[in-house]
């Protein structure tokens, strides 16, 4: 087996051998890049028309600088979030999928594991990422297997000969929370280097309400621990005026217990989370080309302990990333996408028999046309994957965005989706089934948008419906001495979304409303066994109901605001005779900002779930009542002379 070195420098090697095969041009005048900032994930702006896009705002971001992912979205999306309570797994559910529908994306790169097609949101802090941008929809054809429900991209940029930048941010709060952030910038005319690290450490023993226990008393969540620490490196170099190169470093450690059930009268598992990442992007320009190499090398480790039952386990995976991609502008008003992507990944645990390997090779192809009016906006994308030498399904996308008048637009789209199997899918011992069929289906989307803005008012309505069908949906079945996974469901999503904001400015402050609603309908439609009930009932952890409205206050450097969230009922039984309450949770976040030359310092205070309400995200899984976090940041700047 190649060692951890050889691996890294085959990686390079790939990276800049590709630097004589490939040119580039200029960017197309309706790109959303800014001049002067460096953006990854050109595809996600230029190539999705018809795809419904939310940007999480500026202001969201910094309310969240302490939290991670899972916390953002869950507050300020539609996306549900299934967490196991603080400090534990949470993973994402769109549209009705499973976690394993949604792709998520650092850089233009899946950080999804191989081994079970997830991505642990509560570890994936939020100062780590600049941009956070949400896709609702199958984008199978942009972004490979997975992105079924929807996508989630997280990308870093920078700007050149913006000086010299450092920031700290320090907090505290309820349950021995405390976290630290920090980091360094140098922006030079045509270099960056910068580096960002945190520190989270939490007991999370909370009291809440056993709804299992005789007696009255509250218990103490217990062996809830929370430790974890990383850095991220970004390096850039402006080669020519033409020619950019980056290279990205994450490291992160978590070490964590796994609290007990409700059901439990004490746990003593705990796990630990070992992530090394590195990326690298060179991008070069020429007439109307523009062309991209990328390479990423990704090395994933978890060890699962557990005291009371004598266990331990190393989970390991390795993966090896190479993408070409080159965008051609034909014209002011056409503009063609081609590229060609290989991922080598090796998954190494106790749970298979050996060591498992699979190399994916994808073509990718898309198309983009605006009319001379630029009233009308389509795009058509295809993609063809090769997965062990055999074909994955083929993938396309068709979208349209369609001005009707200045302030109203149309958005439609309808895509072929997949996701292949995991490696735990396939080879999971016992039970693991290697003639698995990835799972496929159809995606389809159609919106208006409603936006009107004058330097007083604004005003947004966003309403999009969908539909999804997907066929050999995997699941996990038991057999006469153990679980085997069988492409046996066919499931049928449905709904409507919709995303309202409104903002008035009043002299030197300004109010702004936002308002977010999902109705989702997501049923199985095939029964999976002889007495199976599960048919045509709503799938378990998907909320029908959901929604989030939030009203802010800004005056000169002083914020106030108040979000309200609303959970409805999901059902914990196929046949939909068990389910969890409905719940709403209110918080409200105060700041107050003092600039000083070439530094400024931010005082914050938030109280979460404020009405104190007990509810219960996942079955017999606890969650905080009411809860605080206070803390300061500092940021200096000095420009460059």
């Amino acid at each position: 087996m190649l060692t951890r070195v050889h691996k890294i420098v085959i990686l390079l090697f790939s990276l800049f051998e590709g630097r004589t095969t490939f040119a580039q041009t200029t960017v197309s005048d309706t790109t959303y890049l800014l001049k002067e900032v460096v953006v990854s994930s050109n595809r996600l702006f230029n190539f999705s028309d018809g795809t419904k896009i939310n940007s999480i705002d500026s202001l969201s971001r910094a309310q969240h600088l302490s939290d991670n992912l899972s916390d953002l979205l869950a507050d300020e999306s539609s996306v549900f979030i299934k967490s196991y309570g603080p400090g534990s797994l949470a993973t994402s559910s769109f549209r009705g999928g499973s976690a394993n529908h949604t792709a998520i994306l650092w850089n233009g790169f899946n950080i999804g594991s191989p081994l079970n097609g997830q991505l642990d949101l509560s570890l994936v802090p939020v100062n780590f990422c600049d941009h956070i941008s949400i896709q609702y929809g199958g984008n199978s054809a942009l972004w490979g297997s997975g992105a079924v429900s929807g996508t989630i991209h997280l990308n870093n940029d920078a700007k050149f000969n913006s000086g010299t930048t450092a920031k700290i941010n320090l907090s505290g709060g309820s349950f021995s929370n405390y976290s630290q952030q920090a980091s360094f910038e140098l922006s030079g005319k045509r270099f960056i280097t910068s580096l960002k690290l945190f520190h989270t450490t939490s007991k999370n023993d909370f009291k809440y309400n056993n709804i299992y226990s005789f007696q009255d008393e509250r218990v103490t969540q217990s062996n809830a621990e929370l430790k974890n620490y990383g850095l991220l490196s970004e390096n850039y170099l402006l080669i020519k005026d033409n020619q950019k190169i980056n290279l990205f470093f994450w490291g992160q450690h978590t070490d964590r217990n796994i609290p007990p059930t409700m059901l439990q009268l004490s746990n003593k598992s705990k796990q630990a989370d070992n992530d090394f990442r590195i990326t690298s992007e060179w991008k070069y320009e020429k007439n109307k080309i523009t062309s991209y190499i990328r390479a990423a090398y990704f090395n994933e480790a978890l060890v699962y302990s557990d005291a009371i039952y004598h266990l331990a386990d190393t989970s390991r995976s390795e993966s090896i990333i190479t993408e070409a991609e080159a965008k051609i502008n034909l014209s002011h008003f056409n503009s063609v996408n081609i590229g060609i992507n290989n991922t080598f990944v090796n998954g190494i645990t106790s749970g298979y028999s050996g060591n498992r390997h699979q190399n994916r090779t994808a073509f990718f192809a898309s198309y983009s046309y605006a009319s001379k009016n630029e009233k009308l906006k389509t795009n058509i994308s295809g993609r063809l994957e090769f997965l062990q030498n055999v074909f994955a399904p083929f993938t396309f996308s068709l979208g349209a965005d369609y001005q009707f008048t200045k302030w109203l637009t149309g958005k439609t789209n309808i895509a072929k989706v997949y996701r292949v199997p995991t490696f735990n899918d396939l080879y999971w011992v016992p039970g693991g089934n290697q003639n698995l069929l990835p799972e496929n289906g159809y995606s389809e989307d159609a919106g208006l948008n409603f936006h009107f803005k004058n330097k007083t008012i604004a005003f947004t309505t966003d309403v999009a419906v969908f539909n999804r069908s997907i066929k050999n949906w995997i699941i996990w079945l038991p057999g006469i001495s153990y679980w085997k996974p069988q492409n046996i469901k066919d499931v049928w999503s449905r709904g409507i979304e919709t995303n309202n904001t409104f903002s008035i400015k009043i002299r030197k402050a300004k109010i702004s409303f936002s308002m977010l609603t999902s109705y989702v309908v997501s049923t199985n439609e095939q029964l999976t066994s002889g007495n199976d009930a599960s048919k045509g009932k709503q799938l378990i952890y998907v909320p029908m109901y959901s929604g989030m409205a939030k009203v802010s206050l800004e005056y000169h450097d002083f914020i106030l605001s108040y979000r309200h969230n609303y959970t409805g009922y999901r059902y914990t039984a196929a046949d939909n005779t068990q389910f969890l309450n409905p719940y709403d949770l209110g918080s409200a976040y105060v700041s107050c900002k003092i600039p000083m030359k070439n530094t400024s310092a931010n005082f914050f205070f938030q109280a979460n779930n404020i009405w104190n309400k007990e509810y219960q995200v996942l079955l017999n899984r606890a969650m905080p009542q009411q809860n605080f976090t206070a803390g300061i940041s500092f940021e200096f700047n000095q420009p460059n002379k």
